[in-house]
């Protein structure tokens, strides 16, 4: 993270404070970190679904936590936000977390986890979170465009395939 983002980290995390709760973290480090550009791992509750900080891209060490009490009102707190980078689902019950991975709309999903990049499969987010994919093979397909190319070398002119599907002579 460079100075300039750790410091709009903060103002994300400086601006919420009006209105909800910041549970730990929340500053820079002092002492020999103090010079880096860190900020400490951040835990917000009590944000209001609408708020800056739940609706934005921190991207910094900032966690907002949202209750919720069915499966249908997390999932739709998920996507009621103009971004889709990336989410995660934490459960012991494979079926909760199987349709949550569903109906999420993010680039990736994780399950009992959080971060993991893996170099073989796409990295990319939906809506304003951008657009296209990279890394791995499928990123070809994003940013490439296919175009069939086929070259006649044989001077022959007139083909007999030609003439039994286009019926000329």
């Amino acid at each position: 993270m460079s100075h300039a983002q750790r410091d709009r980290v903060a103002g994300f995390v400086d601006r919420a404070r009006a209105y909800a709760r910041v549970v730990t973290g929340g500053e820079a480090p002092l002492g020999e970190l103090e010079c880096g550009a860190y900020y400490l791992p951040t835990l917000i509750a009590g944000a209001p679904q609408d708020s800056e900080v739940v609706q934005s891209e921190i991207f910094g060490p900032v966690l907002v936590v949202l209750p919720f009490d069915t499966d249908d009102e997390g999932i739709a707190l998920a996507n009621d936000t103009p971004y889709g980078l990336a989410a995660s689902a934490w459960s012991r019950d494979v079926y909760r977390t199987g349709r949550a991975t569903r109906e999420i709309r993010a680039g990736c999903v994780w399950i009992n986890d959080h971060i993991p990049i893996i170099s073989e499969m796409p990295h990319g987010g939906y809506r304003a979170s951008g657009f296209g994919k990279d890394m791995s093979a499928y990123s070809f397909e994003e940013y490439t465009q296919l175009k069939h190319v086929m070259f006649d070398n044989t001077a022959v002119v007139r083909k007999d395939w030609h003439r039994t599907v286009f019926g000329d002579r």
